[in-house]
């Protein structure tokens, strides 16, 4: 076993080398020098405007949470990367296509997102005194070794056999199940669809936000939970928990046919695999990731539109990265052209518990949005779930989404603050994963959704369930844990 001053040794920060800094600081000059007068030239005042604002954002991400070092993300990060990708970089081919009067408020804010999220991350730093040294000594850490006894598989797999009670409640109050009436009836779209919305959203049960929260936490926390400790024990019991864990919640997040539900199991599997890794990933799994993720919806597509042109690989993969790289800022400018042009701000109506609580009607805000989107020529329960400053905006006008930028950034960056500072365990890691991934999600997601229902309560309500507050060894309270596991 290692001591903890060989340990310590090997935590010791890096200095970057003399001919790096002399490399970045030669780029940030040409910079200044070349492409900030050129683009002055040729650039209008707006893209210009633009384009410093991102290198102004960039530079304090960077500065705060380290962006641009991918073997360590943090959670501002990971969003901050996802937001960048698929709302603000489409947002601007958005914004030259429109012409509506909305366009200026939806340009001010995907890009006031720039400026709040790292105020709030800011925030959240100087409130708990965290310091970005810290970010590296959690990669660095490795996962603590936790002596597992028999009350914590009894403790598993009761819980595992509770969740699928539910789900059997669930087949019982489905009539028709939709992956099997579109494998039995390939190219049938429209029909599948319908009994999509009737297995699911439209269920008349009063189990339905327990199905939504078992298929989008429940079953992925005890995924990624039994492949952890598989990987740390390498006992038999864990991996057969892990294998029975995740075809149960596959198969059961696939019955709907909703694509994300299944390629977020695999996705948080990848997440977690990152943590417990210390961000140090391997070729294969970094070339599998993406592959595994995108098949189940790859399939469902390919069986939806079997026989016509959108049934080819190719048609399919157009039609996802669409979904991807499009569909969430185009979404995001329906919520700012609605609002308040079409329907007036809901001040907290969108929130049916803050409703609820001010004596208002709650309304669909999705639902809204997505008739608008397709003239209410689709199906009369079509969500258009968008960023979460979209409801702000719906809500609140443009005030709300420069507070809400700014709560976003500092939640998230407070959880983060909160899962660096514990033990690191396979749980910890375990929930800490689930709400990189919901936060990630800010991006097709209100911010009350991502903080209830999301994942982030119920991640720390089953972080606090699973946690071994006894059987965790450390080498000291500043390095971490070693304690060399016993194979059986």
């Amino acid at each position: 076993m290692s001591s903890p001053e060989s340990a310590s040794v090997s935590f010791h920060k890096r200095e970057p080398s003399f001919g790096r800094e002399i490399l970045q600081w030669s780029a940030w000059a040409a910079l200044l020098g070349l492409v900030l007068p050129l683009s002055l030239w040729i650039l209008p005042p707006i893209a210009l405007l633009s384009g410093l604002l991102i290198v102004a954002s960039l530079m304090v991400m960077q500065r705060l949470v380290g962006l641009f070092c991918l073997t360590r993300l943090t959670i501002p990060a990971f969003f901050y990367l996802i937001y960048i990708s698929v709302i603000l970089v489409p947002g601007f081919f958005i914004f030259n296509d429109e012409i509506t009067g909305s366009r200026e408020r939806f340009l001010f804010g995907i890009e006031s997102v720039l400026i709040t999220v790292p105020l709030g991350v800011w925030l959240a730093n100087y409130c708990f005194g965290f310091r970005k040294q810290e970010t590296a000594d959690y990669f660095r850490r490795p996962v603590a070794y936790e002596q597992l006894g028999a009350s914590s598989v009894r403790k598993y797999v009761t819980f595992l056999v509770l969740a699928l009670v539910f789900v059997v409640i669930n087949l019982v109050e489905t009539p028709v199940v939709p992956l099997v009436f579109l494998i039995r009836n390939p190219g049938q779209f429209f029909a599948a669809a319908l009994l999509r919305e009737d297995s699911f959203k439209l269920l008349n049960s009063p189990l339905t936000y327990v199905y939504f929260v078992l298929r989008g936490t429940i079953f992925p926390f005890l995924i990624i939970l039994s492949f952890g400790r598989y990987l740390q024990h390498k006992q038999r019991v864990w991996r057969r928990l892990f294998w029975a864990s995740l075809i149960c919640g596959a198969l059961y997040a696939a019955l709907t046919i909703e694509k994300s539900p299944v390629a977020t199991i695999f996705g948080l599997l990848f997440v977690f695999y990152y943590l417990f890794k210390g961000g140090k990933l391997g070729l294969f799994a970094t070339v599998a990731a993406p592959i595994i993720f995108l098949a189940f919806p790859l399939m469902i597509i390919l069986l939806s539109y079997h026989g016509s042109e959108g049934g080819t690989l190719a048609g399919a993969i157009q039609a996802i990265a669409a979904r991807i790289l499009y569909g969430p800022a185009q979404v995001v400018y329906a919520y700012f052209e609605v609002f308040p042009a079409v329907v007036p701000f809901q001040h907290g109506a969108s929130i049916p518990k803050l409703a609820f609580l001010m004596g208002s009607k709650a309304i669909n805000i999705p639902n809204l949005v997505g008739l608008y989107m397709t003239d209410g020529h689709d199906l009369a329960s079509i969500s258009a779930n968008g960023c979460f400053i979209g409801n702000f905006n719906a809500d609140f006008g443009l005030p709300g989404v420069v507070v809400g930028g700014v709560l976003a950034g500092f939640l998230m960056q407070m959880v983060f603050v909160y899962f660096c500072r514990k033990p690191k365990t396979v749980v910890s890691v375990a929930a800490c994963a689930i709400c990189v991934w919901a936060f990630g999600e800010l991006v097709i997601n209100p911010l009350s959704t991502t903080m209830l229902s999301g994942g982030v309560t119920f991640a720390f309500l089953l972080y606090w369930f699973f946690n071994s507050r006894g059987g965790v060894r450390r080498l000291n309270a500043a390095v971490g844990i070693v304690t060399p596991p016993v194979h059986t």
